[in-house]
């Protein structure tokens, strides 16, 4: 079929046959896979700051760099720091655009940062304060146009699988003593479930329901080895 023959630097046309509306977020995704790897060593040299909205700002120079260097300066999607929207005041850490002119700039694929550390207040990778990541999705108050997005995990200590661990222990604690009715933990794939380990990263997937618009959102979560 046409669309398992387009190249990552090669955008479906509008008059293209078979091509799936998430074709594009694939790109991305399959983009992150290769490159998001490349990404610890490339901190570790550069590296000024610990903070998590400095570590974001780097993450997107290294995939702007990557783009260019791997598409010849043609991929026509862009990555940027805290995107904006229309309908909410509050912003991912991370948006990526499709480069044209024939639609509002809103983004296509959404991903939204935490660290974890020693000093770090590590629950909100799930919930807390109107600050939990996964919650934020889970509300509507993160891409609530859209249906697949994704979660970075800073990992500074211990180990990604110690996170990992914890982040599925607190979702379990939330489907057991949840009393907020505007939210359900409930749901069988509310966990995070590993689907592939590159060099100091661990991809995993978790689906959660978003009960104020009756469906579900799709979340892929890179835990990112930073020791």
């Amino acid at each position: 079929m046409l669309k398992d023959s387009l190249q990552i630097n090669q955008p479906p046309l509008a008059n293209d046959l078979d091509i799936s509306a998430s074709l594009e977020v694939n790109q991305i995704l399959a983009f992150l896979d290769i490159n998001i790897p490349g990404f610890p060593p490339y901190f570790k040299e550069i590296k000024d700051s610990d903070r998590e909205n400095r570590i974001s700002d780097l993450l997107v120079h290294h995939l702007q760099l990557c783009k260019t260097e791997q598409s010849d300066g043609f991929f026509p999607f862009d990555f940027r720091k805290n995107p904006t929207q229309a309908i909410s005041g509050k912003e991912t850490d991370i948006g990526v655009f499709v480069l044209t002119r024939g639609i509002r700039p809103l983004p296509i694929l959404e991903l939204e940062a935490k660290r974890f550390s020693a000093t770090s207040n590590n629950e909100q990778y799930v919930s807390g304060a109107g600050r939990g990541g996964i919650e934020r999705f889970k509300r509507g108050e993160h891409s609530s146009h859209l249906t697949i997005c994704g979660m970075l995990a800073y990992v500074q200590k211990p180990t990604s699988d110690d996170w990992i661990k914890k982040v599925n222990g607190w979702i379990d604690n939330l489907a057991i003593t949840n009393t907020d009715n505007t939210i359900d933990w409930t749901g069988k794939d509310e966990k995070l479930m590993k689907i592939k380990t590159y060099s100091k990263v661990e991809k995993l997937s978790s689906k959660h329901i978003r009960k104020q618009f009756s469906d579900t959102i799709f979340l892929w979560h890179y835990f990112i080895d930073l020791n």
